[in-house]
């Protein structure tokens, strides 16, 4: 396995690993997310099973997101001004907790918010190591997410009624936005293109081009998600200058997005795979990198108009595990959300996503995420990544899907997590099917689970890497799966016209 060089990296060695860190590295054609291989979103939860699959470990919890306030602003964007903002504690007597992190707890009433289950550390790693900046990475598996049940927390006051092994909340959002993800919905993800470490064209994908962009509106998309690596573009503390010519490519793709009509989100992708957004027992660093990096990207997007969103973080893992993990993530994710509020203008308002640890769906992962002292900004939207089912979306042997009990299976996991972010706007910003999967089994399963993420209120955003996951040629823009390219737009526009019917065998 061939590994591309990553020019200008600082290095930090992380001590005490015993295992490689399976973190994405540059890596064609093998498992991890090079062409071919498995997509780099992490970790599935599915009902606390370990599932491995072609070097990428998926473990945790169940599978499956406020206050109203303010005005709806250009582009969907909520203007702090009037109402109350989502997530404030309610008044009037005192927290409620949670129950033990096996039993669930009781529902709280009044007060703020209750606590419960704590975040247990999952995934395993795996792969041939390569050095990067800020960590060792490696090709192959990508750590798991967190796993954990219990009370969960957030919002204003609990709701009466448990889920899953935790109290359902209320709260910790915007219910404006939900609008706005409704117009985003369906998604697709730019893969495997800036990404790429240390460029723009290491996962053998052709640079983006103007021409793609619109064929994926053309096609009926109506956002696009830009992962974006910039480690081996970061100068040296403690400005961590990013280059110019870097920035300047990354944004020219985010403009020829919002001109095509699409919602853009652009994130700090890989460097949250333990490169150098990592959880050392001094995080002081990392915010302070944090800070500054995103200051910059801020500043660099500032003239675009709202259709131009970001996303703090991609699947943050915690390379060395621990129960501080959350706490951690929680701070880097106010450094991130205040550093792009700081820059002022447009940025003040622009909607911004955060992920719990690992984007996991556990219900322990996004209870301590809703801890975040910027929880209540009301322009947040919550992401979480579900290759589901886990054998079917991320394995390298065939599977077969379409019986009955995955249609109910797929709703039940959808609730799930609606039930656990209630009145929150959640983007589901990966899933997928490999194309080891036959054709009209992943047809299916994609019509089917994009209109029961889409009748739920959830925008779908399909992984596509260039390889297994493609569906567009990158140079021309041309469709590949044009059945799957239907099944996605198709089940968006059933799910957005049928709130909470979900998709069955009769009526896929």
């Amino acid at each position: 396995m061939t590994f591309l060089p990553a020019a200008s990296i600082r290095l930090t060695v992380l001590a005490g690993l015993s295992l490689a860190l399976a973190l994405g590295a540059c890596s064609n054609g093998g498992p991890g997310e090079g062409n071919g291989g498995s997509p780099e979103g992490g970790v599935v939860a599915e009902g606390g099973a370990s599932t491995s699959t072609g070097g990428r470990v998926s473990t945790g919890g169940s599978t499956p997101t406020p206050d109203t306030g303010g005005t709806l602003a250009t582009g969907g964007i909520i203007e702090p001004t009037g109402g109350a903002t989502g997530g404030a504690s309610a008044t009037g007597g005192s927290p409620g907790s949670g129950g033990s992190p096996d039993t669930g707890g009781a529902p709280a009433t009044g007060g703020t918010r209750p606590t419960g289950g704590t975040t247990a550390s999952g995934g395993a790693t795996g792969g041939t190591t390569t050095t990067g900046r800020g960590g060792t990475t490696a090709s192959g598996g990508k750590m798991g997410g967190a796993t954990a049940t219990g009370g969960a927390t957030g919002g204003t006051k609990a709701a009466g009624g448990s889920a899953a092994g935790g109290t359902t909340v209320t709260g910790g959002g915007n219910p404006t936005l939900q609008a706005l993800v409704k117009a985003m919905s369906p998604g697709w993800n730019l893969g495997n293109s800036f990404d790429g470490n240390p460029q723009v064209t290491s996962w053998g994908n052709p640079a983006p081009n103007e021409t793609l962009i619109k064929a994926v509106k053309a096609a009926g998309f109506n956002s696009i998600r830009i992962p974006v690596t910039w480690t081996a573009h970061i100068g040296a503390a403690p400005n961590y200058t990013i280059d110019a010519t870097w920035m300047a490519s990354v944004v020219q793709t985010a403009q020829w997005s919002v001109n095509a009509g699409l919602y853009a989100f652009v994130n700090t992708h890989h460097d949250a795979d333990g490169q150098w957004i990592t959880f050392p027992a001094d995080p002081t660093p990392v915010t302070a990198e944090v800070s500054a990096v995103w200051k910059q990207i801020a500043t660099a997007f500032q003239g675009l108009d709202s259709k131009l969103m970001f996303e703090c973080f991609n699947e943050p893992h915690s390379a060395n595990g621990g129960t501080s993990a959350g706490t951690d993530l929680n701070d880097y994710l106010v450094a991130c959300v205040n550093a792009i509020r700081g820059t002022g203008g447009a940025n003040a308002t622009r909607v911004v996503m955060i992920q719990p640890i690992g984007a996991s769906p556990s219900q322990s992962g996004l209870q301590t995420m809703l801890k975040a002292s910027i929880i209540n900004d009301p322009n947040l939207i919550i992401s979480v990544h579900t290759y589901y089912p886990t054998n079917f979306g991320l394995g390298n042997t065939a599977v077969k899907w379409g019986s009955a009990a995955d249609y109910t299976s797929m709703a039940n996991s959808i609730t799930q997590i609606r039930g656990w972010l209630p009145n929150w706007a959640i983007v589901i910003g990966e899933w997928g099917s490999q194309s080891v999967d036959a054709i009209a089994d992943r047809a299916a399963h994609a019509l089917a689970y994009s209109q029961d993420t889409s009748t739920a209120g959830m925008c779908p955003m399909w992984w596509d890497n260039g390889g297994s996951y493609k569906i567009f040629d990158r140079k021309t823009g041309a469709a590949t799966q044009q059945t799957i390219i239907d099944g996605i737009v198709t089940g968006a526009k059933q799910g957005l016209a049928t709130p909470n019917t979900f998709a069955t065998l009769a009526n896929p």
